[in-house]
């Protein structure tokens, strides 16, 4: 009987255990992708202003058009195949390969203001870890500095956050931030952002999907439009969002 009891007591402190780290894991993955830091997300349109502007996006239909040809194309095909290899990469300290894939991700921005976008948020993402951390020591400044994607997969990695979580906080941070945009600049109200958030979301979840079976060489997906869109947005003559 004492013998059961001891061991129902050490089954019970290893699960409190679990779930403690576990959850702080969580907590930090909320804090890493909180629009409530300092990392000027929200500052960005990713071409949609100019789309909205050349009126290639007017309506709820064509705004979720927007948000599905993102998710099945640079999402899954680029953008979390690459956060996947940053944070292999991050977890076994392999920092060739982390530098790797931190200077494709910077390459893949192929206009001006999405490679300004890109290193600013790289920047903000590096001062918030120095915040943290207290010192440059176990940080790779260089490849941090290219790309926020660099910061959330080392951060995720040292943390303990599971690649799992990460990848789902990730796209949802992204297609929050997105929705958020477009519900300003079409403009559409509260709830059709909220229904546009439940419409596509099963598409973030194929995309995920997707991206863990996405090989080294097919990684990259090139979208004309925005490209065109964000080029257009440098000389915009009225702008809400960066440039």
């Amino acid at each position: 009987m004492v013998t059961h009891i001891a061991t129902t007591m050490t089954t019970i402190t290893v699960i409190i255990t679990s779930t403690k780290m576990e959850s702080l894991a969580h907590l930090r993955l909320l804090q890493l992708l909180s629009p409530v830091l300092p990392v000027g997300t929200f500052s960005y349109s990713q071409g949609l202003e100019w789309a909205v502007h050349a009126q290639w996006v007017s309506d709820e239909s064509e705004f979720h058009q927007w948000l599905v040809e993102w998710i099945d194309g640079p999402m899954a095909q680029q953008e979390l195949p690459l956060l996947i290899r940053l944070y292999q990469s991050s977890q076994a300290d392999k920092k060739d390969e982390f530098a790797h894939w931190s200077q494709l991700l910077l390459a893949s921005r192929d206009t001006q203001e999405l490679r300004k976008e890109e290193t600013d948020r790289a920047n903000a993402y590096l001062r918030v870890l120095r915040g943290l951390s207290g010192d440059d020591e176990n940080l790779p400044v260089a490849s941090l500095k290219l790309t926020p994607l660099a910061s959330i997969a080392w951060a995720s990695s040292n943390w303990k956050i599971p690649l799992g979580s990460l990848l789902l906080a990730y796209g949802h941070n992204w297609l929050e931030n997105s929705v958020t945009n477009g519900v300003k600049l079409i403009p559409l109200g509260q709830t059709v952002g909220q229904q546009l958030i439940h419409s596509v979301s099963p598409n973030l979840i194929e995309a995920i999907r997707h991206s863990e079976s996405v090989l080294d060489d097919d990684i990259g997906f090139s979208m004309p439009s925005v490209s065109m869109a964000s080029s257009a947005h440098e000389t915009q003559y009225s702008r809400l969002y960066r440039s």
